[in-house]
């Protein structure tokens, strides 16, 4: 399994600090549009990287844990999250880059063998370049 570069882990936790802010004046303040979409667009790369890493640890442990089921509830929201997409308006884009963010910063969190320097950020996220 690779492993995720500890450079791409800055970026992936400015990319969903950024977010987090960004959202943090709605509904008073729906973000620009273009910077939203281009911060989704990362985020969505990420928990796609991060998502299958976080199943294939889960699905390795032997006895079921709180651990575990936490993992599960986090992968169920993470699939429903990545299924609906941003919506047809600003402020329900806004949103989705909001639950993307809590759900990368999530499994990120309960990733094992994350940030450990393997690659280049172009190998694992190819949406960093842009």
């Amino acid at each position: 399994m690779n492993e995720v570069p500890a450079h791409d882990t800055e970026r992936m936790r400015q990319d969903w600090n950024e977010a987090l802010e960004l959202t943090s004046r709605m509904p008073l303040h729906v973000p620009d549009r273009d910077r939203v979409d281009v911060l989704t667009a990362r985020l969505r790369g990420y928990v796609e990287v991060l998502a299958p890493r976080v199943e294939t640890a889960n699905t390795a442990q032997r006895h079921d844990t709180t651990d575990r089921e936490t993992a599960r509830w986090l992968l169920s929201r993470v699939r429903h999250t990545l299924d609906q997409g941003p919506g047809p308006d600003d402020r329900t884009a806004a949103v989705h880059m909001e639950d993307l963010a809590l759900n990368c910063r999530a499994l990120w969190a309960i990733h094992p063998h994350c940030g450990r320097p393997a690659s280049s950020c172009r190998s694992h996220f190819p949406q960093c370049s842009r």
